[in-house]
């Protein structure tokens, strides 16, 4: 995997812990981890290399292997650990049609990709504090 691949990779882990890091490190207990979360943020919007901070987090255990939940693995909709195992219902042919495809990252800087469930807010790029932009199958 090249330099740039794995960067992306690594954005990709930051931005999809990002609201599970910044719940754990609430409060004056968590002030130091908050410091690193904010600068691996800053380092991921100026384009820099996040992964002295991914470490420092704890986060650089999916570099190994994609596994569930991460953003080389086949995860369902930000719910880690989860794997879609069947294709959904299908759509009768003369009603409204579902556009396959998924949400990717925003700014196109990460390889974060998740499908939304219908009962699924829009998921977010917690990097940039935008939506994710749906890039659809043709």
């Amino acid at each position: 995997m090249s330099s740039l691949e794995e960067r992306d990779e690594q954005v990709a882990v930051l931005c999809a812990q990002l609201p599970r890091l910044r719940r754990m490190h609430r409060g004056p207990v968590g002030a130091a981890k908050r410091l690193v979360i904010d600068r691996a943020v800053r380092a991921a919007r100026d384009g820099e290399p996040v992964e002295e901070y991914l470490s420092r987090l704890g986060l650089l255990r999916a570099r190994t292997a994609p596994e569930a939940g991460s953003p080389g693995g086949q995860a369902g909709a930000g719910e880690p650990g989860t794997v879609r195992s069947t294709l959904p219902t299908a759509v009768a042919d003369d009603g409204p049609h579902a556009v396959q495809g998924e949400h990717v990252c925003p700014r196109g800087v990460c390889a974060r990709r998740e499908r939304r469930r219908a009962d699924r807010e829009l998921p977010v790029c917690e990097v940039f504090d935008l939506a994710l932009r749906f890039d659809a199958e043709s």
